[in-house]
């Protein structure tokens, strides 16, 4: 809206005309003095225009920028409340996952952000898909898996990835866990950690199943992100890694 050399009315200063306009400052020259005001919120609390027309049009101004303001505003506050409802999360024990699965589908886990939890096996929901009831805002998905010429006890690894900060698993009736697009870590597979030397790794065979993923501890998973930080000290992904843990432990109330 073109204002310079249009005639307003104050509601101290009486009758002046806009002199300058730069940015969100209009200068206004009254019969005493020259003044300054914010625009358009001046229009919305002390300046008005004497032409009608020009005054329904700032109207409309000030009320859409009013809007977006209040609009921003509003996003702020639920974000807020979303990380105050986060942070007073109630934690389980044991709401970390360890998912097996397909090296080939690694790539597809980190495009897509999605991860199966595979189907019920047995009893009268078997061939459903699996509800990771467990599953919340807390909980890291690890992901682990083994070539088909390596025996189970070489399962590596591959990488971790926080579930999405509003998902919980109790409503999840697809059996798809939506993950963080943010808080993800991808491993070598050649050089990551062996998982079983974070878990009962005693039995000289030890057995997965058939199960898409397994329960496992707050603190398990909290140790097995120290290890990557630590191996991950000069690293490229250092600075990622170190973002993981802090989130994870943040939410974890650790």
């Amino acid at each position: 809206m073109r204002v310079i050399g249009k005639e307003v009315k104050h509601k101290a200063f009486g009758q002046g005309t806009i002199t300058s306009h730069s940015g969100n400052i209009v200068t206004v020259s009254f019969s005493k003095e020259d003044k300054k005001f914010i625009y358009p919120d001046a229009f919305d609390s002390f300046l008005t225009f004497k032409n009608q027309s020009d005054q329904n049009e700032i109207s409309i101004i000030c009320n859409s920028k009013l809007e977006k303001e209040n609009a921003q505003k509003k996003v702020l506050e639920e974000k807020q409340e979303h990380r105050q409802r986060l942070l007073s999360l109630k934690i389980t024990p044991k709401s970390q996952a360890a998912f097996n699965i397909d090296l080939n589908d690694l790539n597809e886990i980190f495009s897509s952000g999605t991860i199966s939890t595979g189907y019920y096996l047995s009893g009268h929901s078997k061939g459903e898909p699996r509800i990771p009831s467990k599953l919340r805002p807390n909980s890291a998905c690890l992901l682990t898996g083994r070539s088909s010429k390596t025996t189970e006890k070489e399962r590596r690894i591959l990488g971790v990835i926080m579930v999405k900060d509003d998902f919980w698993g109790d409503s999840c009736k697809n059996g798809i866990v939506e993950l963080h697009d943010k808080y993800r870590i991808r491993l070598d597979p050649k050089k990551s950690m062996l998982y079983w030397d974070y878990f009962d790794g005693s039995d000289p065979l030890p057995r997965w199943g058939n199960t898409a993923f397994k329960y496992f501890s707050n603190s398990t998973m909290q140790r097995i992100l120290l290890e990557i930080k630590k191996k991950s000290r000069n690293a490229e992904n250092e600075k990622e890694i170190n973002a993981f843990y802090q989130y994870f432990s943040d939410i974890n109330h650790l």
